[in-house]
Formats: structure tokens, C-alpha cells, sequence
């Protein structure tokens, strides 16, 4: 059964421990944090979240760390090889933050295909330094997950088909279904075509005005997504990620998390034997 919570996003730009506690004194329990800075990776900022994890009972899943942004010039850029090391040891110290949290993942937006910041290197290339950064998590504990996001090289089917090719179990995903119809794909169609590497699952509804809002608000079909995943894609974690215009009370996130399971039960029951 696949397990279900929200990113601390969703409130920002509430500070990060402030998010984490709203939503867990309104009974949710399952996480995606997102970090905001580096004072948040600090050793005492960590203690202080994980007694506010243990007093609510309440598990973090996933890690999303603000270096996104950066991920593209520090690890594919045409720079000297001293610029990825340094992002390596940066994602080092991420890769602990999210271990001492009980994390299993971390979520990676990897290159640009926009901007100064664009992906510079070969696919190959890309690949061969993305498996680097993925060895690089595993002796923490963590697995990276690549997402989907629209602006970025990981925005078609074909190119996560490309790393699914070259890294096989290693390639691994976020799947947001915002970001594939921004990029213009059926979110359907674009979790089948990686379906089996699908560890997390960034979940939004829409409607013709407006394409990210609270699951149950609009038209997506989740049963749908969820009927074409495999293996196991079947225990990975869905996790509402809205902006914060998306509603104004934290209720509304929980009737929507009540929505989007009974949506997901319904698709499990039709696979039970």
C-alpha cells in the first residue's frame, strides 16, 4: 500500500521547522522536507527536528534540498573537474542530513536545459557523473531519486528511458505530474513509460485555469497514474506538493490526503487477488 504525505513546501516561505510542526499538530505524519538553507543541514537544527519528529510520531521519507538551483552549474557545467568535487562534497553533507533524519531519498533536478546554467556535457557524460552523485548517496543510506522537472534535461520520457538504459536499478525517480504536463507529456503515459524506477511520486491536481492544486480539486485521474506503476512503484511514497495559494487552512490539506488515498485504495483493490 503506498504510503502518503505532503512536502513542507507546501507552506513556504514558513521556515521549515515551523511547516513541519503546523502539519504535524493537525494529525499528518508523513513528510517530504524541504530545506530552505545551509544553517537548516546544521547539527543542532537536525537534533531539534528529529525530537519534534519522535514527539508527533511522524516519519520523513524524503529530503529536497534548496541546492536544486545550483545542481546544474556545479555538476554539468563545461568548468574544470574542481567545480563537481565541490559539489560532490556539498551533496556529501546532504546526503548525512538526510540520513540522520530517517530519510530514504533525496530528490535531484540534475541539469537545466535553460539559461547560463545549462547542461554543457554529453548525455553520457551526464550520465556517468549522475551515477557518481548516486554512489555517493548510497554509502549514506540514501538513494537519489531524478525528477521530472519541466525546464530541465530529465523533462522528456525518452532521456529518464536514456539513464533507465545506461544505470538500469539505479535510476531512479521523482515523478511529478505538474512538471510532465508543463512539459507537455500525459501524466499518465510519462509514469508508464518509467514505471518500475518510480520511488516517490510529487502528486498536484488541475483544471483547464489551473494546473497545481489540492488533490480532489480538479481532473487528474491518481487511479489512473497509480494503475501504471509496477513493481515496486507500488510502495512509493506520494507526497502532495502545492504552493501555498493553494489553500488557506491546513484542514484542506487533510481532506485532500483523505481524497488521494481513498483515489489509491480503489486502484489496490482492483489489483488484489
Amino acid at each position: 500500500m503506498a504510503t502518503i504525505g505532503i512536502s513542507t513546501s507546501c507552506f513556504y516561505p514558513a521556515e521549515t521547522e515551523k511547516a513541519l510542526r503546523t502539519a504535524a499538530e493537525a494529525g499528518i505524519t508523513h513528510f517530504e522536507v524541504h530545506f530552505s538553507t545551509f544553517s537548516e543541514l546544521s547539527d543542532g537544527y537536525i537534533r531539534e527536528m528529529r525530537k519534534m519528529l519522535r514527539h508527533y510520531g511522524a516519519w520523513v521519507h524524503s529530503v529536497h534540498p534548496f541546492y536544486s538551483a545550483l545542481e546544474s552549474a556545479m555538476f554539468f557545467s563545461d568548468y574544470n573537474e574542481r567545480r563537481f568535487a565541490d559539489g560532490l562534497e556539498i551533496y556529501k553533507r546532504l546526503f548525512h542530513t538526510a540520513a540522520k533524519l530517517g530519510a530514504d531519498y533525496l530528490v535531484f533536478h540534475g541539469g537545466s536545459n535553460i539559461g547560463k546554467s545549462r547542461v554543457l556535457v554529453s548525455h553520457d557524460e551526464y550520465i556517468e557523473r549522475y551515477n557518481m552523485i548516486f554512489e555517493c548517496g548510497r554509502k549514506y543510506g540514501v538513494t537519489l531519486l531524478h525528477e521530472n522537472v519541466y525546464t530541465h534535461i530529465a523533462q522528456t520520457p525518452e532521456f529518464c528511458r536514456k539513464l533507465i538504459d545506461y544505470l538500469g536499478d539505479k535510476a531512479l525517480f521523482t515523478f511529478d505530474n505538474k512538471q510532465a504536463r508543463r512539459a507537455g507529456f500525459d501524466s499518465v503515459e510519462f509514469a508508464r513509460s518509467i514505471s518500475g524506477h518510480i520511488r516517490t511520486v510529487h502528486i498536484s491536481d488541475c483544471d483547464r485555469e489551473h494546473d497545481c492544486m489540492l488533490p480532489g480539486r480538479g481532473t487528474e485521474d491518481f487511479a489512473a497514474i497509480r494503475s501504471v506503476m509496477s513493481g515496486d512503484d507500488e510502495n512509493a511514497f506520494w507526497t502532495i506538493e502545492v504552493y501555498n495559494d493553494a489553500f488557506r487552512e491546513t484542514d484542506e490539506i487533510k481532506l485532500s490526503l483523505n481524497y488521494l488515498r481513498a483515489c489509491l485504495d480503489s486502484q489496490s483493490m482492483r489489483h488484489a487477488p
